[in-house]
């Protein structure tokens, strides 16, 4: 594991070497001096997005029920995808850890159902938003050359593969956290911890199908806001090639980062998606016929976006986990002397 880890995003940057001595560096230095004008436009943009998704998340919880306030879900939020993107199999770390970053507020079963729930939202209409974009290039798309045949069957695995787990989501979202426990029972792995677990499950489980049982029109909003949030990132698009001169409509934006969300998908275990965001930007640009150049521009400006909230993100994880350990010192300082007092009562 620790092997893969190193092997990954180096296997990345040789792609974006390659890439960077193909292009020709001169360029995209060019290019990219044109973008320092509308980079804090795209951090803007950038931050829309994640408001956006915040908001998505703060509907996730059932109604009537206290949630954390919109602030702290974006630090959580941004702390958990800074995990998730410096690790390989994302989300594996930096969703759980989400939930547990907002303990304090909320009780970590009902966090994780939030989580749970928002992540739904956020595949659904991602899963929407990518099929648009092929929808784009198959009807009102002429490519200039063919896509490749495995480049075909990929998208097309990809699509069926995301339409079967998005079935056995839905279907399973209400047993997700029991089944995962029974599922590795059955292999005998560590069973005292996990029978001490499976109450906790259980009530994960149990305000998962609450949720969607009274509170249908809050998981529309869910998705309304997430919907919103893609939309936002095809603006990002069309903002930044604007920027570097290309003359586009908006359609070619939508669609590129559509493309772009399917080829990342594909690429889930890359760290970051290093080389893979900007290697995608190349690969599209060519196949419809644009300037590849610019595509490895729009790559790194989108990944120097990225090193940036990534950056951010790691900042509020540090901040909060300071506060907690500040709180559990004071929780510690406070339950002493009422164990000294109660042991001498005795």
């Amino acid at each position: 594991m620790k092997l893969l880890r190193l092997l990954l995003p180096a296997l990345g940057l040789l792609l974006l070497g390659y890439l960077v001595g193909t292009l020709g560096l001169g360029d995209i230095f060019s290019s990219l001096a044109v973008m320092k004008w509308a980079f804090p436009v795209v951090l803007l943009l950038a931050s829309g997005w994640h408001v956006t998704n915040s908001i998505a998340w703060s509907f996730a919880f059932p109604t009537g029920a206290f949630r954390p306030g919109l602030l702290t879900l974006i630090r959580a939020k941004l702390a958990g995808e800074a995990v998730n993107q410096l690790t390989p199999l994302a989300n594996l770390g930096g969703e759980p850890l989400k939930a547990f970053l907002l303990r304090q507020q909320s009780p970590t079963s009902r966090g994780l159902a939030s989580v749970v729930i928002n992540k739904t939202g956020q595949i659904l209409t991602g899963l929407a938003f990518s099929t648009i974009g092929l929808l784009l290039v198959v009807l009102h798309w002429e490519l200039p050359q063919a896509l490749p045949a495995p480049v075909q069957g990929g998208l097309l695995a990809l699509l069926s593969v995301a339409a079967l787990l998005l079935w056995a989501i839905v279907r399973k979202q209400r047993h997700m956290f029991t089944s995962l426990l029974n599922f590795l029972k059955r292999f005998g792995l560590h069973m005292e911890a996990l029978e001490s677990r499976m109450a906790k499950a259980g009530r994960i489980d149990e305000n998962i199908a609450r949720f969607y049982r009274e509170s249908k029109g809050r998981f529309g909003l869910v998705m309304l806001f997430h919907a919103a949030g893609w939309m936002l990132g095809a603006c990002e698009t069309y903002v930044i090639l604007r920027a570097l001169g290309a003359s586009i409509d908006f359609d070619v934006a939508f669609l590129i980062t559509a493309l772009t969300l399917l080829i990342n998908s594909l690429f889930f275990f890359m760290p970051s998606n290093i080389g893979v965001l900007e290697g995608g930007q190349v690969f599209l640009f060519m196949t419809l016929g644009l300037d590849p150049a610019m595509g490895l521009s729009l790559g790194i400006t989108k990944r120097m976006r990225k090193i940036f909230w990534i950056g951010l993100g790691w900042l509020f994880l540090t901040q909060l986990s300071r506060s907690f350990g500040a709180s559990d010192r004071l929780h510690a300082s406070v339950s002493e002397p009422q164990s000294i007092s109660d042991s001498e009562a005795s």
